[in-house]
């Protein structure tokens, strides 16, 4: 079902002040989705715009004027759809006053966040007071919690960009590493660094590209991507894996990129792909076990990373979510033509 052409802003931090290091943000992979599905796309970067009107560079002093900005956007474009994408600089008083003069026009938000996050909830629930509908990338039964007779709630899977995600590990075979993992910190989340740390131990003849563990600094921007290039395999170790079909995007930029991925079982998204396209383990044992096995049978590595890389682009990418997006804020359900779960969840 294709939606008619439409005029979007997508409200976001598109973070201008790092220069284009952020160029797999998920907000500018989907800004690709909606235009190539054949929208007039107008991207509104809240905090640049906040620390611009502050006049000195500081986006706290100049949220009053990101959101005065945005109603005049509004006021010139006319819309047909508004997304809020982690838009915080933006106040609810803003969108009541942009709905006063744009009554019939659809507001959507995506929100990337864990619902583990003890500040995500009451950000969704903030939103949910001027929003029709959030889209958020865990999914189940805990939605409903967040739908109220004004309010709904879908499930989205972390967007893969053809554009973006463009490498082909799975075509190699001379990488310096066997296996990458990428996490910010062990802050918050020490059990991953011990996770990774217990692995390396029990495998000890793999070649580890651990980054943001121990002395090893994070990744990120083109450093990044070029790490992934020269892996055969990833470890997507998120901070918690007990949540429906939730992920960081780490697992788009892995399989994305052709690389072997490993993902715990427990995340439910053997669901939707098989053993044949990603390697899904119960526990460390399993997932030593595993990993053993691709190390010694490199054909069977490059085998399943691509039928993993075939499958995440086929099912996840960017015009087909934000094409379940369209659909969800404008018709009010998905119609067919999703892997995923597209219950939309209603007070």
């Amino acid at each position: 079902m294709e939606t008619a052409p439409m005029k979007i802003v997508i409200v976001g931090n598109y973070n201008e002040k790092k220069a284009g290091a952020n160029f797999y943000a998920t907000v500018r992979k989907l800004t690709n989705g909606f235009t190539r599905n054949g929208h007039h796309v107008m991207p509104f970067s809240d905090r640049d715009v906040a620390r611009e009107e502050s006049g000195w560079g500081i986006g706290r002093a100049g949220g009053r004027g990101a959101n005065r900005r945005l109603v005049e956007l509004v006021r010139n474009f006319k819309p047909d759809l508004l997304i809020l994408f982690h838009a915080d600089k933006i106040a609810n008083d803003t969108i009541r006053d942009i709905r006063a003069f744009r009554p019939d026009m659809p507001v959507a938000v995506v929100n990337l966040d864990p619902l583990f996050l003890p500040e995500n909830p009451p950000r969704i629930r903030r939103f949910a007071e001027v929003a029709d509908v959030t889209f958020i990338t865990t999914a189940g039964a805990r939605l409903q919690e967040f739908a109220t007779p004004t309010h709904r709630v879908a499930f989205i899977p972390n967007p893969v960009d053809p554009s973006v995600e463009s490498l082909e590990c799975f075509a190699r075979e001379d990488q310096a590493s066997d296996l990458i993992c990428t996490i910010g910190s062990e802050q918050g989340t020490p059990w991953r660094g011990e996770f990774m740390r217990a692995l390396r131990d029990k495998v000890p003849g793999c070649r580890y590209a651990y980054y943001g563990l121990d002395e090893q600094p994070s990744v990120f921007g083109s450093a990044y991507f070029e790490a992934i290039g020269d892996a055969k395999m990833g470890l997507n170790l998120s901070r918690a894996d007990d949540h429906y079909l939730y992920s960081s995007d780490r697992f788009a930029q892995y399989a994305g990129n052709g690389l072997l991925t490993f993902v715990a079982r427990e995340t439910g998204y053997d669901d939707i792909f098989t053993d044949e396209e990603f390697v899904f383990y119960r526990d460390m044992e399993d997932l030593a076990d595993r990993l053993r096995f691709f190390l010694a049978h490199d054909g069977d590595r490059q085998r399943v990373a691509r039928n993993g890389h075939a499958r995440y682009h086929a099912l996840f990418n960017e015009r087909l979510v934000a094409r379940f997006i369209e659909q969800v804020a404008v018709r009010g359900e998905a119609g067919d033509g999703f892997a995923w779960p597209t219950t939309v969840h209603s007070g």
